[in-house]
């Protein structure tokens, strides 16, 4: 793990656990979304702006809270004056993933990403949710995305696990099984 990565974990545990004892996790995960939205969707120039070494702390603050203030709760107006302050608003996204984490375990779900050559039909897109549910004994969210590299098969992401069912690397497999046995 990465310096920025733990760093950014650091800041979503201590924005979670503000978040829970306030009993708005939703609230703030909202938040969050919309400020991470917000400032992507800014020409990049203006988005620079927020990385500026050279704007003064001061001036970033205020701008924070003339864009935000009125919009957000403190919880997530202060996760934004802490970053300014300590120069760190680039870890804004892996802020937000992290603090995503957070609200799944929180909620008892876990997210699942499907690659396969074609969109799965419904059937088979629901035999897979339900496999990967009791699998798991937590609710899944599935996101399916099409590559149509993966030839055929599917490739599904849970967390850390990965299960790689598809053609291509069955096919990979088998060329080192059979380069593994000539040489």
């Amino acid at each position: 793990m990465s310096i920025s990565q733990a760093a950014a974990r650091v800041y979503a545990n201590a924005l979670f656990d503000i978040a829970s004892k306030a009993g708005a996790v939703t609230q703030v995960a909202e938040e969050l979304h919309a400020v991470r939205s917000a400032i992507a969707s800014l020409d990049p120039e203006l988005r620079g702006f927020f990385g500026m070494p050279l704007l003064r702390r001061e001036d970033k603050a205020r701008m924070m809270d003339l864009a935000f203030g009125a919009k957000v709760g403190r919880p997530v107006i202060g996760l934004l004056h802490v970053l300014v302050g300590k120069r760190r608003e680039s870890l804004l996204d892996a802020i937000v993933a992290e603090f995503d984490k957070l609200v799944d375990r929180h909620e008892g779900r876990v997210q699942a990403s499907v690659t396969s050559a074609r969109t799965l039909d419904a059937d088979l897109a629901a035999a897979l949710l339900a496999a990967l549910e009791e699998r798991t004994q937590r609710r899944v969210v599935l996101r399916q995305r099409v590559d149509p590299e993966v030839l055929g098969g599917v490739r599904v992401s849970l967390g850390d696990l990965v299960l790689d069912g598809t053609l291509r690397r069955s096919l990979a497999d088998m060329r080192h099984t059979l380069t593994a046995r000539i040489g």
